[in-house]
C-alpha cells in the first residue's frame, strides 16, 4: 500500500486474502471517505457492493480535483 504526502494523492493496490464485500475490505484496510476514490477490481470500475474474491487485484484511484 502507498501512503501519500502532502499536496500528492497516491495510488493504492491491494490483494485481499479472503472472499469478502468490497467496501468491507475497504474499510478493514482503513480507506475511509469512499466517495473521494475509483476503486477498480481487476481492471474494471467496481461498486462497493461486490464481492471479491481472494488474490483479486484492487487499485483505489484518488478522484482528481478540476475539470
Amino acid at each position: 500500500m502507498s501512503g501519500s504526502e502532502s499536496g500528492k494523492s497516491s495510488i493504492m493496490k491491494f490483494i485481499p486474502e479472503e472472499r469478502m464485500l468490497l467496501e468491507e475490505f475497504l474499510l478493514k484496510v482503513g480507506i475511509k471517505n469512499l466517495d473521494r476514490y475509483t476503486i477498480l477490481v481487476n481492471g474494471a470500475r467496481a461498486t462497493l457492493d461486490q464481492l471479491v474474491e481472494k488474490n483479486d487485484e484492487i487499485i483505489v484511484l484518488p478522484l482528481l480535483k478540476g475539470g
